[in-house]
């Protein structure tokens, strides 16, 4: 297994000493990250030390904690509540975060109910590191989308980063925000837009997410809106009078066929699907009124302006070919692509692995194909971030036979092995955080790729076009 290290590359002429090192740095394989400028984090083999002098403290208070996160991850996975609903989920982790010592929780954030933001005070200023929890679920499916992990792994990450932080009279913050509403509403968004991260200051923001598929540092997602329609027509009987009215069902129906008349000049990671949730009532009579909502996603946010504007022509199409009014609204809160930065995925990588946990060459795991959404996305593009995907399993070891927002992923996120993963998760973003507040020089070198890779983020509000 690989361990990572921080070397220092001097900055003097070549000697045997910088050959040596260098020589080092392009023998190892993965997830071997070089950040531009002096200081890398590079990939060894083992040789028996340990990879960190806090690991064994990290690992050991997660596991001494192991009863309260299994309660709690339980409790969340048995009791779902939709977004901005999470009174139960709310009420369990704001409780158990005040019986914490030396923890200040504040129970609402942002004006939203069910967020709220929990800080540990190290023994000065520091870097500030900001680890997200998750609690929502899904209509019908409950947590299909595995938040009670998501909430086990960012609250046991927290509590194990802090417990360092105080025995090692260490500088610096950690926050455990409470985030409600990642399900379509944009909760984290409406934080940001709040103001709620800006005014905590802090440094880099980490998260997780479980998965069907394959363990990985690199959560790499999709820019998306979504849109409501409605068409307006006039009501007509038809048989007697047809011709006098104007027909909305076949505006959508007509918008819905050019969508997917272009599916083929698309590229292959955009996507555009949706529903139509009304379409007349009587079937003698020419429908007035026709609606449907569709979601658009693309790799980033320029791909998704420019997709955003062709679905759009799509419903002008179909109203000026039947006559109808538009009504074509963008939801406010839209996501951003997730942005996933190099040195704290190298960082994780160190932790995971020594943990047991198998990840790919990071040169083949950045090229996946972007999948789904997250407004952790946009968060990304404010501050260094990490999303790890993490494979969860069934009782028996099994992978769940399909992935988040299914029946069968619901089960398996209730499971004790997924449980588990989740607490190996947990030490892996409290080992990320203990690095960034202990090994001089990572956090300037992480916010320098930042600023490197980074891109402009939409500013997503409101939008309603009549056409």
């Amino acid at each position: 297994m690989d361990r990572y290290l921080i070397a220092r590359i001097p900055t003097v002429a070549p000697s045997v000493l910088t050959l040596g090192l260098l020589a080092l740095i392009l023998s190892y394989g993965p997830h071997t990250v070089a950040a531009t400028g002096s200081t890398y984090l590079v990939s060894r083999q083992s040789n028996g030390t340990a990879l960190s002098p806090h690991f064994t403290a990290i690992s050991d208070y997660v596991d001494s904690i192991t009863d309260d996160l299994s309660s709690i991850n339980t409790e969340i996975h048995s009791n779902p509540e939709l977004g901005y609903e999470e009174v139960k989920a709310h009420e369990l982790l704001t409780s158990f975060m005040e019986e914490q010592e030396g923890w200040n929780v504040t129970r609402s954030v942002g004006n939203i109910s069910t967020a709220f933001m929990a800080v540990f005070e190290g023994s000065g200023e520091g870097p500030i590191v900001g680890f997200n929890a998750e609690y929502d679920a899904l209509p019908e499916l409950g947590h299909a989308c595995g938040h009670n992990l998501i909430a086990t792994a960012s609250l046991g990450g927290a509590l194990a980063a802090a417990d360092v932080m105080r025995k090692e009279n260490l500088a610096g913050k950690i926050i455990l925000f409470g985030t409600p509403a990642e399900e379509s509403l944009g909760g984290k968004v409406k934080m940001l837009e709040a103001g709620i991260f800006n005014d905590a200051k802090i440094d880099i923001s980490l998260i997780s997410h479980p998965t069907s598929s394959g363990d990985s540092p690199y959560m790499i997602t999709t820019s998306t809106d979504r849109v409501d329609v409605e068409y307006y027509g006039r009501e007509a009987h038809a048989a007697a009078g047809p011709w006098e009215g104007i027909n909305a069902q076949d505006g959508l129906l007509l918008a819905n066929s050019a969508i997917s008349y272009m599916r083929q000049q698309l590229r292959p990671s955009d996507r555009v699907h949706g529903f139509i949730s009304s379409a007349g009532s009587r079937i003698n009579v020419i429908s007035a009124k026709a609606s449907g909502s569709y979601q658009i996603r693309a790799n980033d946010e320029t791909q998704l302006s420019n997709l955003t504007q062709r679905v759009e022509n799509c419903f002008k199409a179909g109203a000026l070919a039947t006559g109808a009014e538009l009504n074509f609204t963008i939801r406010p809160y839209g996501y951003a692509n997730h942005v996933t930065n190099d040195l704290l995925a190298a960082s994780y990588a160190t932790f995971f692995e020594e943990l047991g946990g198998e990840l790919e060459p990071s040169e083949i795991d950045k090229m996946k194909d972007p999948s789904g959404s997250t407004d952790q996305g946009n968060l990304s593009h404010e501050w260094p971030s990490i999303s790890p995907y993490f494979q969860i399993f069934n009782e028996d070891g099994s992978v769940p036979s399909s992935g988040p927002h299914t029946a069968a992923f619901e089960v398996a996120a209730g499971s004790k092995p997924a449980f588990e993963k989740s607490l190996v998760v947990a030490k892996s973003l409290a080992g990320v955080a203990v690095d960034v507040l202990t090994v001089d020089g990572l956090l300037e070198q992480i916010k320098e790729e930042f600023e490197k890779t980074k891109t402009p983020s939409l500013r997503r509000r409101s939008l309603s076009r009549n056409a």
